[in-house]
């Protein structure tokens, strides 16, 4: 006799719908649940900053600057951008080791961040980042990257070990006359 299926709790009736400005409480629910469900997973201490590092001239204009996320102990690396009149002599270098000194401050391991290809990879790969992504024609004939660099080791602390992979079994030769299994 076949062991009865445990069925699951019927779904309420819902609408589905593209909200495109959506409200911002809407947005706010949709954000603090997802806090929520991972503080369960993670626990309540992870520490969260938003910070800029910026570059100024002599009389104080904003010439660029370096918008960073911390949470999870990374550092997400969100805008950066410099005038042009400054690229290229060193201030994008000095911006990111300073973020990347405040990363560590705050207890962060890693950093990561995207671009695209017409914009910056040449220049983060001479800083230390490396590639561990990407997103062919995005958009259409460019692709975006994905980029990180350790600050320091991971703590040892990790509760999800990645999986070991799977033990090669033993395969039967097929016997003459039989065809092989696959």
């Amino acid at each position: 006799m076949p062991k009865p299926r445990t069925l699951k709790a019927a779904t309420p009736a819902v609408t589905i719908k593209v909200q495109r400005k959506a409200a911002r409480k809407d947005l706010q629910f949709v954000w603090r649940g997802l806090r929520r469900f991972n503080r369960q997973a993670l626990g309540g201490n992870q520490r969260y900053a938003h910070f800029l590092v910026e570059a100024r001239s002599p009389r104080g204009a904003l010439l660029g600057g370096l918008q960073g996320m911390v949470y999870y102990e990374w550092l997400f690396i969100a805008n950066f951008f410099l005038s042009e009149r400054i690229r290229g002599g060193g201030v994008g270098a000095r911006l990111i080791a300073e973020a990347e000194r405040h990363a560590l401050s705050l207890g962060c391991h890693g950093v990561w961040l995207d671009t695209f290809g017409w914009q910056a990879r040449p220049f983060y790969e001479k800083q230390g980042y490396r590639a561990f992504g990407g997103l062919p024609d995005y958009p259409t004939g460019h692709s975006r990257w994905f980029m990180m660099k350790r600050l320091r080791p991971t703590p040892a602390k990790a509760t999800n070990p990645p999986r070991r992979p799977a033990t090669p079994t033993k395969t039967r030769r097929a016997s003459a006359g039989r065809p092989a299994r696959s």
